[in-house]
């Protein structure tokens, strides 16, 4: 994948040709560090401070963007088409490094440049009761 954490623009589609996922003119939450973004999704959805490492579900279905919190962590927000819901998966994260998303389990890194640490995030034990689109 070609996305970088400190990428200034993004733009992603989804595995079968549906969506497009994209984040235009992101800028660095500080000096030399990863950026942020207004994320735009084809359907007409957007969702503010988001990092450019996104990625698709094998399936279509899913997309899982990193998020900033007001104290520069990262939250790792999935967005489901079907269900036109989005929900953030357990914990924060100092750089996420996203590196696929098969059979409902993200994987990637955090912190990729400094102290990196694998993560895998299972979706499936998400409660998507209540629509939030």
């Amino acid at each position: 994948m070609s996305i970088s954490p400190w990428a200034d623009k993004a733009q992603i589609t989804s595995p079968d040709g549906r969506w497009i996922a994209s984040i235009a003119e992101a800028g660095e939450i500080g000096m030399g560090a990863p950026t942020l973004g207004v994320l735009r999704i084809s359907n007409g959805l957007t969702r503010p401070s988001c990092n450019p490492f996104m990625v698709w579900s094998s399936d279509s279905e899913y997309l899982a963007v990193p998020q900033w919190t007001r104290d520069r962590r990262q939250r790792l927000m999935i967005i489901s088409f079907s269900r036109r819901a989005s929900r953030y998966g357990p914990g924060e994260y100092r750089v996420l490094e996203l590196e696929s998303f098969e059979s409902g389990v993200v994987r990637g890194i955090d912190s990729p440049a400094h102290l990196p640490a694998p993560i895998q995030v299972d979706i499936t034990l998400m409660h998507w009761e209540d629509p939030s689109f």
